[in-house]
């Protein structure tokens, strides 16, 4: 090895202790930061002022964008960072109002779901908001890692995560998260999906060179998109996420694949309306919470399962077979595969919990799997999803 190669291997190590000093000096600085939003809480419960101050948001953006030209950073970056802690200052000082409005009797809950607004999963946990919960409030996140993750860090009482749609089935990623995580699941809601072409303007659909979505609207959406082979389509992080790119580059040669409540936020144009595979696109959502939920009416309720397999296709019938001698409803029965080839299976049936029928059942399924756990019980949603 020549010296040359030593000096480059020494340099990197520098650059990283550097990087390593900086990232730690951010959170020492936002922990500070935290510390002032508190006392800023305080400070507007007292005074009766109101959390939010929109006029002050959009100067602080402002300057801050103004000083990240000066440094060469690039303004959306700066944008979409300060919104992020801005949005944390805010559910900060929310949670704090909370705890001191219990006198109220407000009931408050807060439901994190992949963002942001405009989003199905927005409209989803408004959906399920007004079925089951008084008052909320919404807390958007950037992936499903992350909507879980907010629960079990005690920042949000619920999360909202697609399971299963109508035209693309299951939602895979999903699966390997429930598996790993503590959460119950303690209800469901279906949300129909009308996927639109959006754009900046009305413009002829052989304009469009690029198309951007989350990859669920692509895979919903595949019949209409193969018309138009020479699309380019980009993968994001949520349909709103793409709405917003598209603003933000503001071409008309690009669109979106996303809901038309979105486009009522965001103002974009509507090309093409309900281009699903199927008319009658709906996508299952459950709902998570850290406490599992007490079943007490005789309403129609699902017990989820989740479960690995050693010798997968004879084990599979055995459980299947378990079950059609309990002449046991199965709503749904499906599986992932995880990078390590290993198949995660994931059941809904329609047993409650806490019958002796599912006990039984469960004892029989246990000595089969290699690992089980029960995910919830929880009514079921009045409308069908298929």
């Amino acid at each position: 090895m020549d010296k040359q190669t030593m000096l480059s291997k020494n340099d990197l190590l520098n650059f990283r202790n550097e990087i390593n000093n900086i990232d730690e000096k951010i959170v020492m600085l936002l922990a500070k930061r935290k510390k002032l939003v508190l006392d800023i809480a305080q400070s507007k419960i007292q005074n009766n002022q109101p959390i939010r101050d929109v006029n002050r948001e959009k100067n602080l953006l402002s300057k801050l964008t103004s000083l990240g030209k000066k440094k060469n950073l690039d303004p959306n970056y700066i944008i979409r960072l300060f919104q992020l802690i801005i949005e944390e200052s805010i559910l900060t000082q929310k949670i704090l109002l909370k705890k001191h409005q219990k006198n109220k009797n407000t009931n408050e809950s807060i439901i994190s779901f992949l963002g942001p607004k405009g989003s199905y999963s927005h409209i989803a946990a408004s959906k399920y908001e007004k079925q089951n919960l008084k008052n909320f409030i919404i807390k958007e996140c950037l992936n499903f890692s992350e909507v879980i993750q907010s629960v079990e860090n005690n920042e949000s009482n619920y999360a909202i995560l697609p399971v299963e749609n109508s035209c693309s089935g299951p939602i895979d990623e999903i699966f390997y998260i429930l598996k790993n995580t503590n959460l119950f699941i303690v209800g469901e809601v279906n949300v129909y999906i009308d996927h639109c072409l959006l754009a900046i303007e009305k413009v002829e659909l052989n304009i469009i060179k690029k198309i951007y979505s989350h990859s669920q609207p692509f895979k919903q959406c595949s019949n209409f998109i193969s018309q138009f082979p020479n699309w380019k389509l980009e993968y994001t992080n949520s349909t709103t996420d793409a709405i917003k790119k598209v603003i933000k580059y503001n071409k008309i040669t690009n669109a979106v694949l996303g809901s038309e409540i979105g486009n009522q936020i965001y103002g974009l144009k509507v090309l093409c309306k309900n281009i699903s595979n199927q008319k009658n696109n709906i996508t299952r959502f459950i709902c998570l919470s850290k406490t599992p939920l007490k079943i007490y009416s005789n309403n129609k309720v699902k017990t989820t399962i989740i479960f690995t397999l050693e010798k997968e296709l004879k084990k599979l019938s055995e459980i299947i077979l378990i079950l059609e001698k309990e002449k046991i409803i199965v709503k749904m029965l499906t599986f992932y595969n995880t990078k390590n080839e290993e198949k995660i299976f994931y059941l809904d049936i329609e047993e409650n919990l806490s019958s002796n029928t599912i006990q039984n059942i469960l004892n029989k399924i246990q000595k089969i799997t290699k690992f089980i756990k029960i995910l919830g019980c929880y009514p079921i949603e009045s409308k069908k999803l298929f």
